[in-house]
C-alpha cells in the first residue's frame, strides 16, 4: 500500500487525499499552496512509513515542523500546501505532468 502513488479527487467541498492518512481539505480553507521541486528535510518518521522513497504518513521536518507527506520522494515535484494555518502536507502523483496539472487544478479552485 505504501508503495502505491498518491491518489487524490476534485470534490465539490475540497481536495481529497485517499489513503490512510488523507483526508479532505476544503477549498476555503488552503491558504498557500506551491509546487516545489524539493521536499524540506526530513528528520523523522512520526507515524507513518518509509519505504525507501514513498513516505506516506506524518513526519518531523526542519522547515515546517510537523507534516504530512504523500510522495514518491525520488519524483519531483511536491505540491505543497497549508491548510486552518497549521496542517502542512506535500504530495505528489505517479507523475511530474500529473503533479502540474493537479497543482493548477488546485490554484483555480483555491482563487
Amino acid at each position: 500500500m505504501s508503495v502505491q502513488p498518491t491518489k487524490i479527487s476534485f470534490l465539490d467541498e475540497g481536495l481529497q487525499v485517499h489513503g490512510m492518512y488523507g483526508e479532505i481539505y476544503a477549498w476555503e480553507s488552503i491558504e498557500e499552496i506551491e509546487l516545489l521541486e524539493e521536499l524540506p528535510n526530513v528528520e523523522m518518521r512520526t507515524n507513518g512509513s518509509g519505504f525507501g522513497s514513498h513516505l506516506k504518513g506524518h513526519f518531523k521536518t526542519t522547515e515546517f515542523g510537523a507534516v504530512k507527506l504523500f510522495v514518491n520522494a525520488n519524483k519531483p515535484p511536491f505540491v505543497y500546501l497549508q491548510s486552518n494555518g497549521k496542517t502542512v502536507i506535500f504530495f505528489n502523483l505517479a507523475d511530474a505532468q500529473k503533479t502540474e496539472e493537479a497543482y493548477e487544478e488546485i490554484l483555480r479552485k483555491t482563487r
